[in-house]
C-alpha cells in the first residue's frame, strides 16, 4: 500500500512489486537516499559495532528501515559536522564559543541556535526571529509541561499509548 502523498486514487491501493519499483524511479527525492547510512542486514546481526565500518558496503544487504520513533538514518555528513566541533573544541578551547574560524563550517558555539533558526525558518513557514530552537524534545517537553499543566480535580491525567519513546512519556 502507498501512503503520504499519494493521490485519493492511490492510497489503500495495492501494488505489485514492478508498480512500486517504479515509482521508486519515478520518486523525486530518491536522489537524497544517498545521503543517509542505511545499516546492512549484516551490521543488525552482529553482536558487536564494527571498527572496520566504511558506510560503502555495497555487496551487502541493506535493510530497510521503517522505525518512526527514532532519530532516522545517520546522514553521511553528520560525522564530519560532529568532528568540526569537536576539533574546534579541542584547539580552541573557549574561544570555540565566541569566534568563527575560515576553515571552518561551524558557527561560533554561541551563535549556534541562531544558525539553526535561520536554517528552520523556511521549513515551518516563519521569519528567523520567530523560530526558537533549544534544548532537546524531552527538556522541551517538561518545560512544556511545568509551564502550562494545571490539573484539577476533574482533570489531573495525562494518557499516552503503551510503550511511548521515553521522551514522550
Amino acid at each position: 500500500m502507498l501512503w503520504g502523498r499519494a493521490s485519493k486514487e492511490a492510497v489503500g491501493k495495492e501494488y505489485t512489486r514492478e508498480e512500486a519499483l517504479q515509482l521508486d524511479d519515478s520518486d523525486t527525492l530518491r536522489h537524497l537516499r544517498s545521503e543517509f547510512i542505511i545499516p546492512t542486514k549484516d551490521d543488525l546481526r552482529r553482536k558487536t559495532l564494527s571498527s572496520q565500518a566504511t558506510y560503502t558496503r555495497a555487496h551487502e544487504a541493506l535493510c530497510i528501515y521503517l522505525c518512526g520513533n527514532s532519530l532516522g538514518l545517520q546522514p553521511h555528513r553528520t560525522t564530519h559536522y560532529i568532528n568540526d566541533y569537536m576539533k574546534a573544541w579541542a584547539t580552541k578551547g573557549v574561544f570555540g564559543h565566541f569566534k568563527a574560524y575560515p576553515d571552518s563550517n561551524i558557527p561560533p558555539f554561541v551563535n549556534v541556535d541562531d544558525v539553526a533558526a535561520q536554517q528552520m525558518a523556511p521549513l515551518v513557514g516563519a521569519s528567523a526571529s520567530e523560530v526558537a530552537i533549544m534544548e532537546t524534545l524531552s527538556a522541551n517537553l517538561h518545560l512544556m509541561m511545568a509551564s502550562f499543566y494545571r490539573p484539577t480535580e476533574e482533570r489531573y491525567k495525562i494518557i499516552l499509548e503503551g510503550k511511548a519513546f521515553p521522551s514522550d512519556q
